[in-house]
């Protein structure tokens, strides 16, 4: 039985779409979770290059590719997979600035869990905002936005490598300022009413001595603070669609600013 040949224009082909395939295995949500065996995360990958092979026109691929040329166009490849999961953990990392900031309005700061995808310890309400927006944004599949983006970079990108530039960084630096931003959205709310409930319960320390506020701030805080999180879950699902919606925009934006 003679052997398989493989052209090496068809190997350097498929090891561009495996890197770029790759790269987004060490930052993008839900890919990026030590949980998952690392056999799995290869055979997910393996079967996602062989998907997506035809998307990169084998004439693309130059003939006269070095050495040089090679490591140059490896590190390229990674670099965009890398920054396109990156943009994707953004929000999330939002998100879970969210929950760390009701866990210390609430209480709860003290009480911590090992995230199984990070393997890291985070409150618990940072473990409840980030596990119900991944499960949003599976439902909304998000997860095949990464795909698209990057079957999109191999018509506005060349093959041989990727460079960093002004605009790109500037693009990431400015999507990462988001995590602030969404943090203080969806915190907001409780910020606003406990806020509002340690005053009220300033004012009554102050006209009524004789109660303990210490002994009944606290619970009240939390039931306060507990209300306000029940109302506000309500439009949680139309703030990620937005958040997700502005993520699928990103991603591709970031396509272009790495051209």
């Amino acid at each position: 039985m003679d052997p398989a040949y493989y052209p090496l224009k068809e190997v350097i082909r498929f090891g561009i779409v495996l890197l770029r395939v790759g790269g987004i295995m060490v930052f993008a949500p839900l890919f990026s979770s030590r949980s998952i065996p690392v056999l799995p995360k290869t055979a997910f990958a393996l079967t996602a290059t062989v998907a997506m092979l035809p998307a990169v026109p084998l004439g693309e691929v130059p003939d006269d590719f070095g050495l040089g040329v090679l490591l140059s166009c490896a590190a390229g490849q990674l670099t965009v997979g890398m920054v396109l999961g990156l943009v994707a953990s953004f929000v999330f990392a939002g998100m879970q600035l969210a929950g760390q900031i009701i866990s210390f309005q609430l209480g709860f700061s003290i009480i911590n869990l090992i995230d199984p995808q990070s393997e890291v310890e985070m409150s618990v309400f940072s473990f409840f905002q980030n596990y119900l927006g991944l499960l949003f944004f599976l439902v909304l599949g998000g997860h095949h936005w990464f795909f698209e983006a990057i079957a999109s970079s191999y018509r506005v990108l060349p093959v041989e490598g990727v460079t960093l530039r002004g605009p790109l960084v500037l693009e990431v630096i400015r999507l990462s300022s988001g995590m602030l931003n969404a943090g203080l959205q969806l915190a907001g709310p409780v910020i606003l009413v406990t806020a509002l409930a340690d005053i009220v319960m300033g004012i009554i320390g102050r006209v009524a001595p004789q109660i303990h506020i210490l002994i009944v701030g606290l619970p009240l805080k939390t039931l306060v603070g507990f209300s306000c999180l029940s109302l506000a879950l309500f439009f949680l699902p139309q703030w990620l669609a937005g958040a997700f919606a502005g993520l699928h925009y990103a991603l591709f934006g970031i396509v272009r600013a790495l051209r």
